[in-house]
């Protein structure tokens, strides 16, 4: 782990304990790993996660898109920015229930000079499952 990504994990593990805004949602997710321009991180389900049907709530998984994505963005070592979100998009595959363990994985595939494309998939950790996978552009160029 590079001192610049040791110093988002960090990061992210503070904001997200101590903060009052909406990320506050993101209190259980746990960062596993952060390496240039990726973050790995899990939790548990919670029922504060769920939807009616009783399953994880598609909003939840689109704001950890949205968030895990942002904090692997930063990850980067010629980043200096959260950007600002131009387009994000979540393709839905199999559904998570109360206690499965989820892993969130984003990565960047490219920084331009404006623009930044970043990926992220969420599985089911016992069985590998992709639940969800999601795709973020952000610009950069602030």
């Amino acid at each position: 782990m590079s001192s610049k990504a040791a110093k988002v994990a960090e990061l992210f593990t503070k904001t997200i304990a101590s903060t009052k805004c909406f990320d506050h949602n993101l209190r259980k997710v746990k960062v596993v790993c952060c390496d240039k321009g990726r973050l790995v991180t899990e939790f548990q389900v919670g029922p504060e996660h769920l939807n009616q049907r009783g399953t994880l709530h598609g909003g939840f998984i689109a704001h950890l898109v949205d968030a895990i994505s942002t904090y692997a963005l930063t990850a980067n070592d010629n980043v200096e920015t959260r950007g600002v979100s131009v387009d994000l998009s979540v393709s839905y595959f199999s559904a998570a229930r109360e206690g499965d363990n989820v892993e969130v994985e984003a990565f960047t595939r490219k920084v331009g000079k404006k623009i930044a494309f970043l990926e992220v998939e969420v599985r089911n950790k016992a069985n590998n499952q992709v639940l969800a996978i999601g795709r973020h552009t952000k610009y950069v160029g602030i």
